[in-house]
């Protein structure tokens, strides 16, 4: 999205003078200035160490501008001679190590120069006028604004521009790494996935202020699925892994099969900025549980306290299988008491809507003062059955009943609360019908619905008709502002999501497997591109194995994660992917098939399996099919059809303020009931999978109801 005239927006990376940077702000928009003003940010590698920028504007009319900052404070032992002295080297320096850095792209170079200018410039509050000496600057803050206007107009493309910009926010290396030389036809859904994924990445405003902007303390990024949260949580930590290499960060998540995606992310973004290696004994990437194998945040507290360690079976047979990880990290408090541990310096959370509150008490407890913890969260992918707590009920409170952790936004301060709006992985079909069924929107009653009408408009939505507000009609589609160009012109309507009912499962997992190899054959896909999502994680073992015989019948390979290949990591070449949605959440697609959705229309949870029907869905990059062979997935139908009817818009009416709580009990007590033989047939499946698990491992609230149906 193109910046208009003397538009200006900031980004407050990590510094320590705030009072100075206030002060320069200030200026600069006294100046008239236009485009993205960084404040610390970048760093980038000179010689054999690296360079901290103080601020860089990056405007659209001026180029490049690199501002070195000399505080009062820094110059009450030093002549203006002196600073100019030490500007000049600085100077220098800046320019090298940001010039080196766009002329290592193609795209920026003319001949043997840039197709942008760099301005250098020292802000020196000892001097009293605008000096330069070849290229050599240096003016007081008050006469920005004259030597903003001196600086000659840039004459970029927006091309170009977007390319400078993708190499100052270090995201340029995110480059699809299929080279996709295998297409035959310009029309085929491999020559769309590649022009899709060959689009120039460039961070919006939400993006830039969530992976750069720094709070000394806790920060929540909250966002759509396919907002680039990881993207942002690892951008942010391979930047401040790289302004304070001292500090011990640790990145944490719910899904094993993040592991991959992270180590990939962290080494690329560290590589661009100091052309080295993280140092993996200061950056952790941890899972949340962990094991003796792999430590992850759970497990490493035990082991420091010498506690009790549980892995997820003993811990499901002490708690429930659904309360098996807050038990667990709750045991751990207790025996930590009133202990802190100081691991970390920051703690950076995703998938913060997959783990419960005494997880965040704990990662609270070992993270230094002043508790830099961020944590980001898509609340429709919860796929529990509760709203994600505020900070106060996930980090607690202190003696005197106050909340540890407290989040507010003030103006030219960095955001401590940030919400992306943008989706860039699903298109605006696809997650406009995510959102209606995740949601229930064209069903009685409605499953669930935002505690507060707002929150729609903050994650990409406007009114198109009626009023967002509580108890009032509304029509709402997706803000054109909220939707990347590329997906209208790519995709077709039609195509993008496209529900399948089959008489049996049989049929549907045959079809899946033919339709996969068609696509593959026909239409340049190749096996790594498909991921097949199984929303009933109860029955995900049966059912995969029968979705891998089918896909073997059409000579295709299936892997499934933690059965036939390792758990942490999702996709191999020359493999079909086929997982439960736990294991799916944080990945991505360009086709999905979600199998066996009826599920997400029967019997009881059915916030939570509407969640993720939600989650599912929007895993797709491009394409998605949703499969069902009941009643039940009728339903699921229906509200598909009304979507559709309605032009992709959700149109309903919004529940009064004191009956939102109520809603997805009130949608239980009218979810579908299976007929007899559907639920027995499923009962059997379950036993089928456990009849050789030992007594004593089978949780304790299973075995009450086992005890309950007769005799052992």
């Amino acid at each position: 999205m193109a910046q208009t005239a003397n538009h200006l927006d900031v980004v407050y990376g990590e510094y320590t003078d705030l009072t100075q940077v206030r002060e320069f702000v200030a200026g600069v928009k006294d100046s008239n200035c236009s485009g993205t003003l960084y404040i610390g940010y970048p760093v980038l590698s000179i010689d054999d160490g690296k360079i901290e920028f103080d601020a860089l504007l990056v405007s659209p009319s001026k180029g490049v501008v690199i501002f070195d900052l000399y505080s009062a404070g820094e110059s009450t032992d030093y002549t203006p001679a002196m600073i100019s002295t030490a500007s000049t080297g600085r100077q220098e320096q800046l320019y090298a190590a940001l010039f080196n850095r766009l002329n290592s792209f193609k795209e920026l170079r003319k001949g043997r120069s840039l197709v942008v200018d760099i301005s250098t410039v020292t802000i020196n509050p000892l001097a009293n006028s605008i000096k330069t000496e070849d290229d050599f600057n240096e003016i007081p803050i008050e006469l920005l604004g004259d030597f903003y206007e001196l600086i000659d107009e840039s004459a970029l493309t927006p091309e170009q521009e977007q390319h400078l910009n993708a190499a100052i926010q270090r995201i340029s290396n995110l480059k699809p790494q299929k080279k996709r030389l295998n297409i035959t036809r310009q029309d085929s859904r491999g020559a769309v996935i590649k022009r899709i994924e060959e689009q120039i990445a460039n961070l919006d405003l939400w993006q830039k202020r969530g992976s750069i902007e720094y709070v000394n303390g806790p920060q929540r990024i909250r966002g759509l699925a396919g907002s680039g949260k990881t993207v942002v949580l690892a951008l942010k930590a391979a930047y401040l892994h790289v302004k304070r290499p001292d500090w011990d960060i640790a990145i944490t998540f719910n899904s094993r099969a993040l592991y991959q995606q992270f180590e990939s992310l962290l080494t690329r973004f560290v590589y661009s900025q100091v052309n080295d290696e993280p140092d993996w004994t200061k950056l952790h990437i941890m899972h949340s549980w962990g094991d003796s194998a792999k430590p992850g945040i759970y497990s490493k507290i035990v082991h420091e306290i010498g506690s009790t360690y549980r892995d997820f079976s003993s811990a499901s047979r002490k708690w429930t299988y659904g309360t098996a990880f807050s038990g667990a990290c709750q045991e751990t408090l207790d025996a930590l008491g009133d202990r802190e541990l100081d691991l970390f310096d920051m703690v950076l959370i995703d998938e913060a809507q997959d783990l419960p509150s005494p997880f965040f008490k704990l990662v609270y407890r070992i993270t230094k003062d002043p508790k830099r913890i961020i944590w980001a969260y898509d609340d429709l992918q919860n796929l529990g059955d509760t709203q994600l707590p505020s900070p106060k009920d996930l980090f607690g409170v202190d003696k005197k009943g106050d909340a540890l952790v407290t989040l507010k936004n003030k103006e030219d301060y960095p955001q401590e609360d940030i919400v992306l709006p943008r989706c860039y992985r699903t298109p605006p079909e696809s997650l406009v019908v995510a959102h209606g069924l995740g949601f229930g929107i064209y069903r009685a009653p409605v499953v669930q619905m935002f505690p507060q009408p707002k929150i729609w408009e903050r994650l990409g939505y406007k009114v198109k008709a009626g009023s967002l507000e509580f108890g009032a009609d509304v029509d709402l589609i997706r803000d054109p502002e909220s939707v990347p160009e590329f997906f209208g012109k790519l995709l077709k309507q039609d195509e993008v999501i496209q529900f399948k009912k089959f008489a049996d499962p049989s049929e549907q997992y045959n079809w899946v497997a033919f339709e996969i190899n068609r696509l593959i054959t026909e239409e340049d896909l190749q096996c790594s591109d498909f991921l097949i999502v199984i929303p009933d994680t109860y029955r995900s073992k049966s059912t995969s194995a029968k979705m891998l015989m089918a896909l073997q019948k059409q000579g295709l390979a299936g892997r499934i994660p933690g059965v036939n290949s390792s758990r942490d990591s999702l996709f191999a070449e020359e493999m079909i992917s086929i997982t439960h949605i736990y294991r799916a959440k944080g990945n991505e697609a360009p086709v999905v098939f979600v199998i066996d959705a009826d599920y997400c229309n029967q019997g009881k949870e059915l916030k939570q399996k509407r969640n993720i029907l939600f989650t599912a869905i929007t895993r797709s990059r491009a394409w998605a099919y949703v499969c069902g062979t009941t009643i039940a997935f009728d339903g699921i139908v229906a509200e598909y059809d009304n979507i559709v009817d309605n032009g992709y818009s959700l149109n309903f009416e919004y529940p009064e303020e004191e009956d939102i709580p109520q809603l997805s009990s009130a949608a239980d007590a009218q979810s579908l009931v299976l007929d007899d033989d559907d639920a027995f047939a499923k009962v059997r499946d379950v036993l089928e999978e456990v009849k050789n698990v030992p007594w004593e491992q089978i949780p304790s609230d299973i075995q009450e109801v086992l005890k309950g149906l007769g005799p052992q």
